[in-house]
């Protein structure tokens, strides 16, 4: 079984039309179980390495939040550039080693809030933005288990097409997260989602500062976010995911002007 840490960005804006979050990005990121306790203890030994102790001990903070990482907010206001960076690349080292495949799905929100205003009948269905991208988003990490589950079957398997799916993707979400139980089952009552058999029918919600997986998902869509805002610049860290294989496919919520 996968479990799927689920991240997100551009979920606090002052509203639909914040010039500065123009978009919602979710991430899943894929860590079979044979690989969470690792993950955890590299991800532990990091957080050692740089705070002097582990997260929500001593003067570590309790969780790594990637804006004010990035920008030296918050616990991170003291640290120069360089002190932040090195521990961005050892934070992305710990999938980039893994080649820990991350899905991702978004939305441009202020194009959902003008289409749901034209009562668009593609979007009549979905009463926030969030629900839209989470909806697309488990589109997304369905198609991406239904291929990985192809990819380890036979030819003869594939033209019997009789063989149930060996492997399942748990999401695991954190609690504060927009990501909505519900979102699931009505995903998977949808004609999109009614045959997303390798997709497991419940969310697990845990505390974000408990779970390795979910900080480093984090991570990834807040980068994803920053080069979807200005996809013309240089952006050395989403770059780095992409070309390393860890950032795999992008999925966007479609919304049809006019």
């Amino acid at each position: 079984m996968f479990l799927t840490y689920v991240g997100e960005s551009g979920t606090t804006g002052s509203s639909l039309t914040d010039a500065s979050q123009p978009h919602m990005v979710f991430t899943g990121l894929f860590v079979h179980e044979s690989q969470s306790m690792s993950m955890t203890g590299e991800f532990s030994a990091l957080c050692r390495r740089h705070f002097g102790a582990p997260l929500g001990e001593g003067d570590a903070p309790s969780e790594i939040r990637p804006r004010d990482l990035f920008q030296g907010l918050g616990y991170f206001s003291s640290w120069p550039t360089l002190k932040r960076n090195e521990l961005i690349q050892d934070c992305l080292g710990v999938m980039v080693r893994r080649e820990t495949p991350v899905v991702t799905s978004f939305i441009n929100k202020q194009e959902f809030a003008e289409a749901k205003a034209a009562v668009d009948p593609d979007l009549i269905n979905f009463d926030t933005a969030a629900h839209a991208v989470v909806n697309k988003f488990f589109f997304a990490l369905s198609m991406f288990m239904d291929e990985f589950n192809l990819s380890l079957l036979s030819g003869d398997q594939i033209m019997d097409g009789a063989i149930p799916p060996s492997n399942f993707a748990l999401p695991v979400a954190p609690t504060a997260s927009s990501l909505k139980s519900r979102f699931l089952t009505e995903f998977l009552r949808s004609d999109e989602g009614m045959d997303s058999t390798a997709l497991m029918h419940n969310v697990c919600y845990v505390e974000s500062e408990h779970s390795v997986g979910n900080q480093l998902s984090n991570l990834c869509a807040y980068f994803v976010r920053r080069w979807l805002q200005n996809p013309d610049r240089v952006h050395p860290y989403f770059e780095g995911l992409r070309d390393s294989r860890v950032i795999q496919v992008i999925y966007p919520v479609t919304i049809y002007n006019g």
